[in-house]
């Protein structure tokens, strides 16, 4: 036997040693995933039964409290996880999903809601521009003015035409 033979084989055999170890972690890992999907699924379901139980014996208000105090996750995560109970019969249907997969196909946020105001923070307008939408808005909504009103903003228009010509004059210089 040659010796780039006697390496060849070796090789072929690390490379199907190694493929059966990912083989072998990829049924591990299946397992694990369809594992933590029935957890989050049971949880899910009790939490709802305990919620229910809160609301009739204690009222309304004790659920969050209770929720803080005694689950050791997220406010987020314990909804979640009830909405998972709520939204499939059987985690069986969703086998073979990562949690985040099922909560993706069930259309469960994973990602905390994020307000308008924190993606681009709200500025505030100075007043004569706050007034001027106010104007807008009224015109718009008023299409057939009084002949009387029609010069009064014709004179306003001259005037804030003058201005904004000045403005960019300036600008430009």
């Amino acid at each position: 036997m040659d010796i780039s033979n006697a390496t060849h084989n070796a090789t072929a055999a690390r490379i199907n040693r190694l493929h059966q170890e990912v083989r072998r972690l990829c049924a591990e890992s299946r397992e694990k995933l369809d594992g933590a999907l029935a957890a989050a699924w049971h949880a899910g379901k009790l939490l709802a039964a305990q919620r229910q139980h809160l609301r009739r014996t204690a009222g309304r208000g004790q659920w969050r409290a209770w929720l803080e105090a005694s689950f050791a996750g997220g406010r987020s995560t314990a909804y979640r996880y009830m909405k998972l109970a709520r939204e499939i019969s059987d985690p069986e249907t969703l086998r073979g999903l990562s949690l985040r997969q099922a909560y993706f196909r069930l259309g469960i946020a994973t990602e905390p809601k994020i307000s308008a105001c924190q993606i681009h923070p709200v500025q505030t307008l100075p007043e004569p521009v706050v007034l001027a939408q106010k104007l807008l808005r009224l015109l718009r909504k008023k299409q057939k003015l009084s002949d009387g009103c029609m010069s009064d903003l014709a004179v306003l228009y001259r005037q804030l035409h003058m201005i904004f010509k000045k403005a960019a004059i300036s600008q430009q210089q």
